[in-house]
Order: C-alpha cells, then sequence, then structure tokens
C-alpha cells in the first residue's frame, strides 16, 4: 500500500490541481488550452524520461540544459552554411539530425566517462559539463542565434499534426506530442521489461551488490548518461523547432525543470526507486501548475515559490517514508 500511494500521489496531486484551477478559470478547461498544455510539456518531458533513468542509478545530470543549446546550435549552423541552391533540404534536414543526436551523444558520453573513470560525484561532473558546454554554445554562436537556412523537415517538431476545431478556438497537436510520447514508450519498456532495465534498478540500490553479482556497473552508466545526452539533444531541437530559431540561450532553467518533473513523480533521489508513470505525471503537473498562474495572473515569481515548494513536499514525503521503512 505504501509503495501504491508512492506511486498515485503525483496522479492525485494532478487531478487535485486540474479541478482547482478549471474552477478558478473557464479559459483552464478549454481543449485547446489543455492540448497546449500537452505541447509544452514535452520540452521537460523528453528530458525527464533520461533523467529518470540517471536518478534511478543514484547519478544527477545538471548539463542537459547546455546539451539543449549546444547540438542544435551546431546542426542549424552545419545546415545553413551548406544549404545551397543545389542542396537536398530533405538530406540536409537528416544530417541536422545526425548531428544533433551526435553531439548530444558525445556530451553524455565524456559526462560519464568523468564519472565512471575519473571518479568524480555525478554532481561535480555535470555541473563542470554544464558551464563547458553552455560556454562553448556563446563562443561558437557570438551570443546570436541562427533562424534562416534551416530546411522545413527539421523542424517538423514543431508543425502542426492534427487540428481540432472546438467552438471558437482552434486545438493542435504537434508531432512533438508524438515523439515524446514515443520517447515515454520506449523508456518505460526499457526500465520495465529489459535486463538493462533491472541493472539500472540494481545500481541504484546497491552499487557495490550490483558490481559483485557480475554486472557491468561503468558500462551500463556511461550508457544511461549518454542516452540522457541525446534526449537533451531532441528536446533543444524541439524547442528550436517550436521558436523558429537554434539560440545559445535555449534550455534555460531545463535541468532544474526536469529535475523537480522526476522528483515529484516519486522517483528517489537516492536511487533504486522511480518509474516513468510517475515522471509523466510530474511533467504534466508542473506545466499545468504553470499554466493556471498564468491565466489566474499570478506573478512568475511567485510560480517559482510555488514550484520548490512542491519540490521541497515531494523530497520530503519520500524521506518520510524511507524512515518508516527502515523502521519496520
Amino acid at each position: 500500500m505504501r509503495d501504491l500511494w508512492r506511486n498515485a500521489g503525483a496522479y492525485i496531486a494532478l487531478l487535485v490541481v486540474t479541478l482547482l484551477f478549471a474552477v478558478l478559470t473557464p479559459e483552464f478547461r478549454q481543449p485547446s488550452n489543455l492540448l497546449n498544455v500537452l505541447d509544452q510539456s514535452v520540452r521537460i518531458g523528453i528530458v525527464a524520461v533520461g533523467m529518470t533513468a540517471i536518478i534511478i542509478t543514484g547519478g544527477i545530470d545538471l548539463s542537459v540544459g547546455s546539451i539543449a543549446a549546444l547540438a542544435p546550435f551546431l546542426a542549424a549552423s552545419y545546415m545553413a552554411s551548406h544549404g545551397g541552391a543545389h542542396a537536398q533540404p530533405l538530406a540536409l534536414a537528416l544530417i541536422g539530425f545526425l548531428i544533433t543526436a551526435a553531439v548530444g551523444a558525445g556530451c553524455g558520453a565524456v559526462t560519464g566517462l568523468i564519472i565512471t573513470k575519473a571518479y568524480l560525484p555525478p554532481f561535480i561532473a555535470t555541473l563542470g559539463m554544464m558551464s563547458i558546454v553552455r560556454g562553448l554554445a556563446y563562443i561558437l554562436s557570438k551570443g546570436t542565434g541562427i533562424n534562416e537556412g534551416i530546411p522545413p523537415a527539421y523542424t517538423i517538431t514543431g508543425q502542426s499534426l492534427l487540428s481540432i476545431r472546438t467552438g471558437t478556438s482552434t486545438a493542435i497537436v504537434t508531432w512533438a506530442v508524438v515523439l515524446m510520447a514515443v520517447v515515454f514508450i520506449v523508456g518505460h519498456l526499457v526500465l520495465s521489461r529489459s535486463k538493462v532495465g533491472r541493472a539500472i534498478y540494481a545500481i541504484g540500490g546497491n552499487e557495490t551488490a550490483a558490481r559483485l553479482s557480475g554486472l557491468n556497473v561503468d558500462r551500463i552508466k556511461l550508457g544511461v548518461y549518454l542516452v540522457g545526452g541525446v534526449l537533451a539533444a531532441l528536446s533543444g531541437l524541439v524547442e528550436s523547432a517550436s521558436v523558429g530559431v537554434a539560440a545559445p540561450q535555449a534550455g534555460s532553467d531545463l535541468e532544474l525543470d526536469a529535475i523537480a518533473a522526476v522528483v515529484i513523480g516519486g522517483t528517489s533521489l537516492s536511487g533504486g526507486r522511480g518509474n516513468l508513470a510517475g515522471t509523466f505525471a510530474g511533467v504534466l503537473l508542473m506545466r499545468l501548475i504553470r499554466n493556471g498562474l498564468n491565466l489566474v495572473n499570478v506573478d512568475s515569481n511567485w510560480q517559482r515559490v510555488a514550484i520548490g515548494t512542491i519540490i521541497m513536499a515531494a523530497v520530503g514525503f519520500d524521506e518520510i517514508q524511507k524512515r518508516r521503512k527502515l523502521k519496520t
């Protein structure tokens, strides 16, 4: 019952928040607004999938926001410089996708190697990477973004998949939502139905025991951070596609939002416990709270206070549960 309550807590909070704002403001319950919330959740949601696996292993990654800025910018820079009259837009977009994923994978792999081979704590290693990658993004971009010369196929995630007419408004579902759904489904299958998933939980539960049982802990950790880097790069691609520019300022506060969503969803910061169903609820809860507070004209600074309070409450609840479990 304790585990059931922990997993259901985020969904209960999600239901309460939804009902509260639906009563406070009629605009909140409009289908167009709710679909807009879902679309806005993609940026955090994709990163949160990788962050969930990382935190389950007992780690953390503060560099995802910086990766979300650097990877799409390098891809956009290449496409803009090679998009001449003879360039094939689809082939150029495919190269852009590969560059985006490769940069994310490279940054994640470097982080994983620093943690597993140089034995730096994940917090310090990723804090350093956050500063390095963000600095490179500003140096290479000279502080300016790229909004020309990018093939439309590269920005497909920002394009409309389905339009639903509801009264006087039109609700739009973008391809980005489909991408988030695929990432969550694949992530859930890996964590809950594969040997790799069981190994990730085992490492977070007791790394020493996992090593003694024959698991290649370093390789699994490296893989987790590599995938986290790729997902951060995809999140940056989604943001670039939605705003129409690849800028070094992208991914601001993305790491904090992703960590908050994962923790609110019931994943323990000490590792070994968590799931993507809870993370998805945490992502939606954060976006619904911000959307609802915007609609009732609450100052953005008070929104930060609200999110911070929720994070502290979620972590506090987790600590209380752990203490009770130890006593029993």
